[in-house]
């Protein structure tokens, strides 16, 4: 006898034309339980890449060389694609940004390359060179100092590594170019190392705690709350992909460097993969909207998600709303690489036109994503709790 998954059986069951309130109930709830569910499992796919470059890094600080340098740069381009993912889970006071969340700790930006060290032109030594400040440079002082001199004085998390590992990019030919000699003849390179563990550490156990808080089956987590509290979590997914959308991608990060043309300015600027940071954060937004979610193994974690929420009483909206999302999608894979290149020129030039064409995408998305929540009655705010730092 075959046994239809609960998720098809739902689909199934109801009509798009003539969906009981009660049957609508239901797609909320599985989608929200299927939310729940691809943010474990991209939680835990972050961690165990972290942890994999936390292994390569360490195999790089033991011998220092150029392959090993190129090594732990591949792998924290590979652990990127994970998190990045899960920026969709943003915008709500949820575990990633609450007052206590770590965002700030794993994803802030931009930076002063000036706070972890001496760069040309710094009038500082940063915590590389602060021996009297920093007699030991560990986790928890890193996450004592980080942003506690301004928003820019980030002391850890993803950009710190990344630019511990790249330096400072004064090319336009490609990313830093920061010689393995610095972990081992350079002026306090053995600090450097300190510097580049802790990074790692420190974002390892950021992710651990994440992933610890969309655990299922625990009553005292995150997670039981987000499945049991089912309107307000359909309104958290709304709200995060919209403000994702438009505030944080189509606003901070492209319109910013669009109008600036300014490298400094765009978002991973060391390692010039900015174009994979956009690529996997609308990646994220199809996730959460197809309940579909694509692990590092192959693997896919598959459900209901916000569109069948929407299917069943909007089903013309939900269309629209899914071909924007796709061409959002379409359209950050179209900008050429690297992204600092593409950013320069005129505003007919291939490179900024497909720059443009991804903010429009964004932005319209968002309104038709926030007249769908209106139509329906759904409350989002205008901005999110506690801003849209990071």
């Amino acid at each position: 006898m075959t046994f239809l998954r609960p998720t098809v059986f739902i689909l199934l069951m109801l009509s798009a034309s003539a969906v009981r309130a009660e049957d609508a109930g239901v797609v909320k709830k599985a989608a929200v339980m299927q939310h729940a569910k691809i943010i474990h499992a991209s939680y835990a796919d972050s961690l165990a890449a972290a942890q994999r470059m936390r292994s390569v890094v360490g195999d790089f600080l033991s011998a220092p060389d150029a392959a090993k340098l190129e090594a732990a740069r591949e792998a924290w381009t590979l652990a990127r694609q994970p998190f990045l993912q899960t920026e969709a889970y943003r915008f709500y006071s949820g575990p990633i940004d609450d007052a206590d969340g770590p965002e700030q700790l794993l994803n802030a930006w931009p930076r002063d390359e000036n706070f972890i060290e001496a760069v040309p032109g710094g009038a500082e030594p940063g915590i590389v060179g602060n021996t009297r400040d920093f007699p030991q440079i560990t986790p928890q002082v890193l996450e004592l100092v980080n942003q506690r001199d301004g928003e820019k004085c980030i002391a850890c998390g993803w950009h710190a590594i990344e630019f511990l590992l790249w330096g400072q990019d004064k090319s336009a030919a490609g990313p830093g170019a920061r010689p393995f000699t610095d972990y081992t003849s350079a002026p306090f390179a053995a600090r450097r190392g300190q510097l580049l563990k802790a990074c790692v550490d420190l974002v390892i156990v950021q992710l651990k705690a994440l992933a610890e808080d969309w655990r299922p089956e625990d009553i005292n987590k995150y997670r039981a709350y987000f499945e049991e509290a089912t309107d307000t979590s359909v309104e958290n997914m709304l709200s995060a992909l919209i403000f994702l959308s438009e505030n944080e991608l189509a606003g901070a990060r492209l319109q910013v460097a669009y109008d600036t043309k300014d490298q400094e300015n765009e978002h991973s600027c060391f390692s010039d993969t900015t174009w994979q940071d956009n690529v996997y954060n609308t990646m994220g937004i199809q996730n959460v909207w197809r309940g579909t979610y694509v692990r590092t193994d192959g693997s896919r974690v598959e459900g209901l998600g916000l569109r069948d929420i929407f299917r069943a009483l909007k089903p013309e909206m939900e269309a629209k709303v899914t071909e924007l999302i796709g061409a959002s999608v379409a359209k950050a894979r179209a900008i050429p690489q690297p992204f600092d290149q593409a950013i320069l020129g005129g505003d007919e030039s291939p490179g900024r036109s497909a720059v443009m064409a991804l903010i429009t995408a964004l932005e319209d998305q968002a309104v038709a994503l926030r007249t769908l929540a209106q139509e329906l009655g759904i409350s989002v705010p205008d901005v999110p709790p506690g801003g849209l730092e990071g």
